[in-house]
């Protein structure tokens, strides 16, 4: 077996299973994302949202603004600031997230019980992967 695959392949599927679950709760995958993100870091503008979410400004500017119309993002910019928005979660989009989050997790956590691995062991062996993947040089870079 091949790990790159495998955790490609895992990711590829959680999104399709996240996108089902989201569905219902009127939620794509990148607008939960974008949810997550921006209650981690309001204030952010929509340039910082689309680098954070890895799509181009369009797409964050349609995210941004179907999250603004379903009252679940908020532009926190004060007034006379011109057209840059400083987006933050309203109260109905932190109820939200929350919830969302709720049905996200609990959903996988039970999965990897059901197989007998602890879902919190695995987040961490996950995370310290991810560290070391980020900080491990390219292999054109190694030749160097």
């Amino acid at each position: 077996m091949d790990l790159a695959y495998e955790l490609h392949d895992l990711v590829r599927t959680l999104d399709k299973w996240a996108e089902r679950i989201l569905r219902p709760e009127g939620l794509s995958y990148n607008r939960y994302v974008a949810l997550v993100i921006v209650s981690e870091h309001p204030g952010m503008t929509g340039r910082e949202l689309a680098g954070a979410l890895g799509v181009t400004e369009a797409a964050s500017s349609g995210i941004v603004r179907s999250l603004l119309d379903a009252g679940l993002f908020e532009d926190l910019a004060p007034s006379g600031t011109g057209n840059v928005r400083l987006l933050g979660v309203t109260k109905r989009g932190t109820i939200l997230l929350g919830h969302c989050s709720a049905l996200l997790g609990s959903s996988l956590d039970d999965n990897a019980t059901a197989i007998g691995i602890d879902p919190h062991g695995l987040a961490r062996t996950i995370h310290a992967l991810h560290d070391e993947v980020r900080t491990v040089r390219s292999p054109s870079q190694s030749a160097e």
